[in-house]
């Protein structure tokens, strides 16, 4: 089991890259309705959270079963506070309006990657930040405001696409 959740350890930076590369900015059908969903429905940004902070979870206890240690209890307290959806839901809109806190997220996961027993935070940041792209803005927010009149249907799907990133 061990060497499973290592294995787990090592793949996972690089499925949410592969991920990245495969859907920022691309006009998939599925991309269009994900982002449509998550401007448009409540319920949608909640599950996007939920499935944000459980992987979190994930690898945090995957860590702490292969190689205990201080960073691995430093990120899962960031974790533990990272459970409120109001904090994850700020944190994740603020990383995604602020592109220089998004760049230092990367780099402090990309320094914390290169320092031995600190793969558990590299995880955490990198998570974040990955997640945060995908994550709805506020100006994205306003494009589908209920008082405004209704456009059509793929006007709005466009005008959401380009200001989505």
């Amino acid at each position: 089991m061990t060497l499973t959740l290592t294995i787990i350890r090592f793949i996972f930076p690089f499925l949410l890259l592969v991920a990245f590369f495969c859907l920022y900015k691309k006009e998939y059908k599925f991309m269009k309705t994900f982002m449509w969903k998550m401007v448009s429905l409540r319920n949608s940004k909640l599950f996007y959270v939920s499935m944000v902070t459980f992987l979190l979870i994930f690898i945090n206890w995957c860590c702490c079963m292969t190689d205990p240690n201080i960073a691995v209890a430093l990120s899962s307290l960031i974790t533990l506070i990272l459970i409120s959806r109001k904090i994850m839901v700020s944190a994740l809109r603020l990383l995604h309006e602020r592109k220089r806190l998004w760049f230092f997220t990367v780099f402090v996961a990309m320094v914390c990657y290169a320092i031995p027993y600190m793969n558990s935070v590299f995880h955490l940041f990198f998570t974040l930040s990955m997640a945060a792209v995908f994550y709805p803005s506020e100006k994205v927010l306003a494009l589908c405001d209920d008082s405004k009149p209704l456009k059509k249907h793929e006007e709005r799907l466009e005008q959401i696409f380009k200001n989505y990133y």
